[in-house]
């Protein structure tokens, strides 16, 4: 009889941070793979955090030096197998001397390697181009924590490749985050419009956006694409971008997703791309930039040429028409959608990479 070896992996990050955000939502995700045993031969052996420190100086301390300490300490001590610090921001916690294999996950290189992305003849930035001295010092602190780590995790194909340029003799692999279709979609977890009353009025067909207003989000293509519809076209739109204008609790958020006639996502530059597949799992339809990486999960039919604005308005005006010809009823969740999500970004999906991901490490090191 052969018996299975169950390895254990101590997960690290730094501030606790909310589920809300993106980077807590991940880490969570992988918390919860590991405790339902959904990543193969793997258990949870804890987790190294911190509270929010509210001082600066009290915050760079205990990121630059305080935590580190902590991290290199509790790992050498565990009987983990491995170490897993869950985002690249992160990074500078891979211990100098560590005593078992470090995994980094690396959701995007947009702060370490900030670029120009050229759009006809608009130049938009991604990341910051002009750090100041302490976040310099920090960037070259996670640098130096990357090319430590023994396995670079990347939750998109972009992402890997940019890792592969940068790092090109660390060993990668390819671990798609989760979405949990059930609480997105509308019949397994239905919300009420009367929670998005204030933006919310069914005599209009609703547009939404969701991000920052940060240049790559290009949130003012939205705003060209409206001025450019008839004005019997515009006058029966409603657009909202949350989290750039209108800030959403979690319950509203899905009630957003589960009303809104499509989600307009015109983004240049995503490490993933959450709200796209978000909406997808709620049934709404996504009109979205061929750009990476959320062009990666997201059906091509659903993607537009980045700089083609009569595109843009033409499928806006098919989303009206759509709306039109069925107004007052309410939209139905396009299960396609919803399904495409549940095959390509389940948790079951998730632990399969993420134990594959585990496994090819410790495969390389020849344990």
């Amino acid at each position: 009889m052969t018996c299975t070896v169950v390895r254990r992996v101590l997960l690290a990050r730094g501030t606790n941070l909310e589920s809300n955000t993106g980077l807590g939502r991940a880490h969570d995700a992988v918390v919860s793979l590991l405790e339902k045993t959904l990543v193969k031969d793997w258990t949870k052996a804890g987790i190294i955090e911190h509270p929010i420190k509210t001082q600066a100086i009290s915050r760079v301390w205990n990121r630059w030096y305080g935590h580190p300490k902590l991290v290199e300490s509790q790992t050498n001590s565990s009987t983990a197998d491995l170490l897993h610090i869950t985002d690249q921001e992160q990074a500078h916690l891979v211990p100098k001397n560590s005593s078992i294999p470090v995994a980094v996950t690396v959701h995007d290189l947009f702060h370490i390697k900030p670029r120009n992305i050229h759009i006809g003849e608009v130049s938009i930035k991604v990341g910051n181009m002009n750090p100041n001295f302490i976040r310099k010092m920090d960037i070259k602190k996670l640098k130096y924590g990357l090319e430590r780590a023994d396995l670079l995790i990347c939750i998109s194909e972009s992402t890997r490749q940019e890792v592969k340029r940068l790092f090109p003799e660390k060993l990668t692999a390819l671990v798609r985050h989760q979405i949990d279709v059930d609480y997105w979609n509308p019949d397994n977890n239905p919300k009420s419009s009367e929670i998005i009353s204030e933006f919310y009025d069914p005599k209009k067909c609703l547009l939404i956006t969701v991000g920052s207003d940060e240049p790559r989000k290009r949130l003012n293509l939205v705003d060209k694409i409206i001025s450019c519809l008839p004005p019997e076209v515009s006058d029966e739109i409603n657009v909202v971008n949350i989290g750039s204008d209108v800030k959403l609790t979690d319950e509203q958020l899905v009630a957003a997703f589960q009303y809104a006639d499509a989600l307009l996502f015109p983004s240049v530059s995503e490490g993933f791309g959450y709200p796209p597949a978000e909406a997808m799992a709620a049934g709404c339809r996504v009109i979205a930039s061929d750009s990476a990486a959320h062009n990666e999960i997201i059906p091509k039919n659903y993607l537009l040429p980045v700089d083609e604005l009569r595109a843009w308005v033409d499928a806006v005006e098919r989303v009206h028409s759509d709306w039109k010809r069925n107004v007052g009823e309410p939209r139905k969740p396009n299960l396609n959608l919803i399904e495409h999500v549940r095959n390509i970004l389940s948790p079951q999906a998730h632990g399969i990479s993420l134990s594959n991901a585990y496994d090819l490490l410790f495969e390389e090191l020849d344990y």
